[in-house]
């Protein structure tokens, strides 16, 4: 491959939308607003790069071959460079920013034109409202949403979290669920690792993802342990993807401790025998070598009332909450976590 990489971002389907139609070439008399030349083609199947021409008509991709460039009002030479699909951020957190950059200029810039949000256990309470919003506000890239655990827990359970929920806010919770999914929700996300979610047994998080398949979606996790329970945490993931059964999609897939340093082969390992089972397991994984939390992370969890983000029955500069806090963000600085 060229060193030079140039991604053309020529729409969603490119590729895969002309097959279905069969290379239907169109006649000579037909005009194209863009011609891409000798561009080497890589087209998101897996298939190996080939070299030919895109022809463009009102945005759409209408034939790709040998195309003559008096045809097109307009023609790019990508000779040496590569043209592909747009490609897809499968884990985004955009709902509190994408209404004052509908442009989204960040991820075009870099090829990315659709993205999934809602992932970590928070998106919009109101999917519906939030897709309608969207589409008057006229969002430059496509953008699907899972349904955030935490976001229904927060409605369902009135602010009490340290807890079983009931078989009546059980119920709220699987309408909440079925509503985002009914309004295009993409699946479930859960943050085992935050308020409320950390407070959740897996039953609780299972039943959930057994309304999200039941519309087809899948479940996407911030696990409960990136660190030294990590394997436990993988597990119960892939058990509640069998419990629902339903794709598993593990968020930011990473041993976040310097001392599990080298365990991501134990860690691989879990996924590639699910996968060998059969069983429909992803993951997805950012190649920094920092990450980000909120500063609330470096409590405990039972540090807090009952999951309300409030410190139970301390202040925050009684010594105890210091302790803890002081080891939490030791932790977090020696794994390279920063703090936002």
């Amino acid at each position: 491959m060229q060193d030079r990489l140039l991604m053309v971002v020529v729409g969603m389907l490119v590729v895969l939308s002309f097959y279905s139609s069969g290379f239907r070439a169109l006649s000579q008399a037909s005009e194209f607003d863009l011609v891409i030349t000798n561009g080497h083609i890589v087209d998101g199947t897996g298939n190996p790069w080939f070299e030919a021409d895109i022809a463009i008509k009102n945005g759409r991709i209408v034939e790709i071959g040998k195309v003559e460039t008096t045809r097109a009002v307009r023609t790019i030479d990508a000779k040496g460079l590569i043209v592909t699909p747009g490609f897809i951020d499968v884990h985004t957190h955009i709902e509190s920013n994408i209404g004052r950059l509908p442009t989204a200029e960040n991820f075009l810039r870099m090829g990315v034109i659709s993205v999934v949000t809602g992932n970590c256990g928070g998106s919009a309470s109101n999917l519906g409202e939030w897709f309608t919003e969207l589409e008057k506000a006229g969002i430059s890239i496509n953008i699907a949403s899972l349904v955030g655990h935490n976001t229904v827990r927060r409605a369902g359970m009135n602010g009490d979290f340290d807890r079983t929920p009931t078989p009546e806010e059980m119920q709220r919770m699987r309408d909440l669920v079925e509503q985002a999914m009914r309004d295009g929700a993409v699946g479930l996300s859960t943050g085992l690792v935050f308020v409320p979610g950390t407070y959740a047994k897996t039953d609780e998080v299972a039943e959930l993802a057994k309304v999200a398949a039941r519309y087809g979606g899948n479940y996407a996790t911030h696990m409960r342990d990136e660190g030294n329970r990590v394997e436990q945490a993988i597990k119960e993931a892939l058990e509640i993807g069998e419990l629902a059964r339903c794709p598993v999609e593990i968020s930011h897939f990473k041993v976040n401790s310097k001392k599990r340093c080298g365990d991501s082969k134990i860690t691989i390992k879990l996924i590639e025998d699910a996968r060998a089972k059969g069983q429909q397991v992803t993951i997805d994984q950012y190649l920094y070598t920092a990450g980000s939390t909120f500063l609330g992370r470096i409590f405990p969890t039972w540090l807090f009332d009952g999951g309300t983000g409030k410190v139970k029955d301390r202040p925050l500069h009684s010594p105890a909450v210091r302790f803890f806090g002081g080891c939490g963000l030791l932790q977090h600085l020696r794994s390279g976590i920063s703090l936002y």
